[in-house]
C-alpha cells in the first residue's frame, strides 16, 4: 500500500505540473498561433533562478518570490514585444512557421548560455534542484503520506483553478477564448489581439517559470532539458486538445501517472516510449484530443 500510495501521489503531482506547463503553451498557441519551442527552456530558467536564490544565495523566501516574479514578468513582456509582436500581422501559417524557427533558436541559445555561465560562475556541474522540509503525515496502518509532493500538487491545483476562473470570468480571459474559437470573428467585434498576446505571454511565462521552481523540488533538471520538456508539453497538448483546459489537465495527469509507473516497473529510460505510444494511439483513434473539438 505504501508503494501504491507513493506512485499515485507522485504521478498526480508530476501530472499536475505537466498539465499546467502544457496549458500555458496551449493557450498561447490557440490565441496567437505562436508555437513557443523555448517553452521548456523557460521552465529550466525558472528552476535555475530558484536554485540560485534559495539554494546558493539563501535569500529570504518572500524576497526570492518577489525577485522571481518580477524577473519573469519582465522576461515575458520582452519576449512578446521582441519575438511575438513583429510576426502577429502575418497569416496564421506564417506565424506558426516563424515562431517555430525563432523560438527554437532562442531555446538553443538559452541552453548554451545557461550551461556555460552556470558552470563558470556558480558551480562546475550545472544541475538545478531544491528541497524543503515539511512534517510527515502518518495515516492509519503506518502509511506515510508524501507531504512535499502534496504541497506541489496543491500549487498545481490552485494555479489551474486560477486559469479556469481567469478564462471564464475576466474580460481578458473571454477575449482570449474568443480569439481561440474564431480569430476573425473576434477581430470584427473589437478584440485587440496585441493586448491579449501581451497579457497571455507575460502571465504564461511567469507561471511556466514558477512551474520550473516547483518541478525541481521532485526531479532535478539540467540546462539541456528544455527541448525535452517542450516536447512533453506538446504531446500533452495533442492528447488533451489545443486550448482545452480540462483536456490538457486529463492528459497531464495521465502522462504523469504513466511516467511514474513506467519508471518504477520498467525504468526511466522507457518513459519516452510510453509517451510516444499514447500519442500515436490518440492520433489514430481521436485526432482532436481527449476533449478537443473537431475543426
Amino acid at each position: 500500500m505504501q508503494i501504491f500510495l507513493d506512485i499515485l501521489v507522485g504521478g498526480l503531482t508530476l501530472g499536475g505540473i505537466y498539465a499546467l506547463i502544457a496549458f500555458t503553451l496551449s493557450l498561447a498557441l490557440a490565441t496567437t498561433h505562436v508555437l513557443n519551442v523555448a517553452h521548456g527552456s523557460v521552465i529550466v530558467l525558472g528552476a535555475a533562478l530558484a536554485t540560485l536564490l534559495l539554494g546558493f544565495w539563501h535569500v529570504n523566501p518572500a524576497v526570492a518570490v518577489l525577485i522571481f516574479l518580477v524577473a519573469f514578468l519582465v522576461l515575458g513582456f520582452l519576449f512578446e514585444g521582441g519575438l511575438v509582436r513583429p510576426i502577429l500581422h502575418k497569416p496564421p501559417e506564417a506565424i506558426l512557421m516563424a515562431s517555430i524557427v525563432t523560438t527554437f533558436g532562442l531555446a538553443l541559445a538559452l541552453e548554451t548560455l545557461l550551461g556555460f555561465y552556470w558552470a563558470r560562475l556558480v558551480h562546475p556541474e550545472p544541475s538545478f534542484s531544491l528541497t524543503f522540509r515539511v512534517p510527515a503525515i502518518i495515516l492509519p496502518g503506518d502509511l506515510i503520506l508524501p507531504t512535499r509532493r502534496l504541497v506541489i500538487l496543491a500549487f498545481a491545483v490552485v494555479a489551474i483553478a486560477f486559469f479556469h476562473l481567469f478564462l471564464k470570468h475576466t474580460r481578458l480571459g473571454k477575449e482570449a477564448r474568443a480569439l481561440s474559437q474564431d480569430y476573425e470573428g473576434a477581430l470584427v467585434v473589437g478584440v485587440n489581439p496585441r493586448a491579449v498576446s501581451m497579457a497571455i505571454f507575460t502571465l504564461g511565462i511567469a507561471v511556466t517559470a514558477l512551474c520550473g521552481a516547483f518541478f525541481v523540488l521532485t526531479v532535478p533538471l539540467n540546462p539541456y532539458d528544455g527541448i525535452r520538456l517542450t516536447l512533453v508539453a506538446m504531446i500533452i497538448v495533442v492528447l488533451g486538445g489545443v486550448g482545452s483546459l480540462p483536456g490538457v489537465l486529463a492528459a497531464g495527469l495521465l502522462l504523469g501517472v504513466a511516467e511514474v509507473c513506467t519508471g518504477f516497473f520498467l525504468g526511466p529510460a522507457w518513459a519516452p516510449v510510453v509517451f510516444l505510444g499514447l500519442l500515436f494511439l490518440m492520433l489514430l483513434l481521436r485526432p482532436a484530443g481527449l476533449l478537443g473539438e473537431r475543426q
